[in-house]
């Protein structure tokens, strides 16, 4: 039985690739010295981390009071990253890392403030890791020093263009932060006009009054966009007795509200925008977000996976929400949870992103059940990647 969450945040390589992605144990006590190691290892015995990670590796920071612990639990090695504090070891501490090291385990390092010295102390480490600002430039004239030592470096808590630049400039291997998941246009920005086509397009197939036929017409219009659905589902549920050729098939197959969904994503990836990530976020929000709702007894879940699928939708039209909401034909319900985060939509979409950031003890929906939440979760990332799979395909 799973009693908490782990949320996760992507780490980015210089290609803004997924190198990894940071993880964020909680539990909503925020006892963060003993139930976030118990939920971890609940998660890598019921579910395996590799589920969380979509086989990528987890950075997992962790406070030097697990230390004593860590080598008595069934961890994956190679697939865990072990990040502590370096301002928070003492003797004792130091020497339980590198007895972790030489079990094989990968060690990161954080530090608040950089000395020369300090790398001199790391031959256990893989990573070194700081926060965006002003601990960048104070390790920029020693990256190269750095990186003939192997270590390879993370930035974290990226908030700004100018901090990305800098630590980008200065040679930094691996970055994490909200950053990546805004708009990087000034406010009043025009969307430019093929991106004006796609909102149009996601704008038609959310009118609550289209048909059948009419999502079919609106869909086959587009060559490009029917062979990619057709290819998704013919490729996702191999198993079908007989293969889908028609959009009206896959209707009868799947039902419409399915492959509405199907054509949004799609057609929210023909964008080009970066980092590709961005989609398989806003996916397991998606499906987290519907899950959540139908938890709850909540009519109308489709509503719930359109607030959670469209809300980095700024981000990857590099345009202000307020201006996208205007071309979509959207509910106020959902517009109101995607500005504010308002009304039983927002109360749903706000708690779906606390737990992506680890922030379980503070909910807007303290009710919500953290092990079915957590198994709903796991689902998502699941579904999510399976269509990152598909979409890579057939790109």
């Amino acid at each position: 039985m799973i009693q908490g969450f782990i949320g996760r945040s992507p780490i980015y390589d210089r290609q803004l690739d997924v190198f990894a992605y940071q993880l964020l144990p909680c539990d909503s006590t925020r006892n963060v010295d003993d139930a976030p190691l118990q939920t971890l290892q609940q998660v890598w015995e019921k579910a395996r981390l590799e589920k969380l990670t979509g086989g990528k590796a987890g950075l997992l920071s962790f406070p030097a009071s697990w230390l004593e612990n860590l080598p008595d639990l069934s961890l994956p090695k190679q697939q865990l990253v072990l990040c502590a504090n370096w301002q928070a070891l003492d003797e004792q501490a130091e020497k339980h890392l590198k007895e972790l090291a030489a079990q094989g385990y990968l060690i990161a390092i954080a530090t608040h403030h950089y000395a020369p010295q300090l790398a001199k102390k790391l031959d256990f480490a893989t990573l070194l890791a700081v926060e965006a600002g002003e601990a960048v430039k104070e390790i920029a004239p020693f990256l190269d020093e750095i990186h003939a030592k192997g270590l390879k470096l993370l930035v974290n808590q990226v908030e700004t263009r100018e901090q990305y630049d800098a630590a980008f400039d200065a040679g930094f291997d691996y970055f994490q932060g909200d950053f990546f998941q805004r708009p990087r246009l000034l406010q009043g920005t025009h969307i430019p006009a093929n991106r004006l086509a796609i909102l149009r397009l996601l704008a038609r197939l959310q009118d609550p009054d289209i048909t059948i036929e009419e999502v079919e017409n609106l869909v086959s219009q587009d060559v490009t966009l029917s062979y990619k659905i057709l290819r998704l589902i013919n490729a996702a549920f191999y198993g079908l007795p007989k293969k889908v050729d028609s959009i009206k098939r896959a209707v009868v197959f799947f039902g419409l509200n399915r492959i509405k969904q199907w054509a949004m994503v799609i057609a929210i990836n023909a964008i080009d925008y970066e980092p590709r990530e961005l989609i398989i976020t806003a996916l397991v929000r998606a499906r987290t977000c519907e899950q959540i709702a139908g938890q709850l007894g909540r009519e109308d879940a489709e509503q719930y996976y359109i607030s959670g699928l469209f809300s980095l939708l700024d981000a990857i039209m590099d345009a202000p929400m307020e201006e996208i909401l205007q071309q979509l034909n959207l509910t106020d319900e959902i517009n109101q949870a995607l500005l504010y985060g308002n009304g039983p939509i927002g109360q749903v979409l706000q708690s779906t992103l606390s737990l992506e950031r680890g922030i379980c003890h503070r909910l807007p929906l303290p009710q919500l059940d953290l092990q079915n939440t957590m198994q709903a979760y796991l689902e998502a990332i699941e579904a999510a990647e399976s269509i990152r799979h598909q979409l890579e395909k057939s790109s």
